[in-house]
């Protein structure tokens, strides 16, 4: 059991030891490089995040996501409608690991939302 459990502790130090590699986007430049006018997936729901400061997309069974967006300092900050009711402002952390992008809420001190790219 002792050795199982060594076992396992070591395959799971070697995975620990291999992070996939992650970028931080810190800047609008890069962020309309890597991830504006993309579809962000994320099951059912799609958005898109327009270079002209614009959001739309789709979200659960067919509601209407619209708003806008603007870059402030190292943040993606935006204001949402999902079916006509209002999402609170916010501005998030921008990570992005490879096909993925990650929305980290409340300056990048809340939960974390991923997307896949298309």
């Amino acid at each position: 059991m002792v050795c199982l459990k060594r076992v396992m502790l070591l395959v799971g130090l070697g995975c620990a030891a291999a992070p996939a590699s992650s970028e931080e986007i810190k800047s609008k430049q890069e962020f309309l490089k890597m991830v504006a006018d993309k579809r962000l997936v994320q099951g059912e729901t799609w958005v898109k995040i327009l270079k002209d400061g614009t959001v739309e997309g789709k979200g659960p069974e067919a509601g209407t996501i619209s708003g806008s967006w603007e870059w402030k300092e190292q943040y993606y900050c935006r204001d949402l409608v999902i079916d006509d009711v209002p999402l609170p402002h916010d501005c998030q952390e921008v990570v992005l690991e490879g096909d993925t992008v990650s929305f980290r809420h409340r300056d990048g001190s809340g939960i974390s939302v991923s997307w896949k790219i298309e």
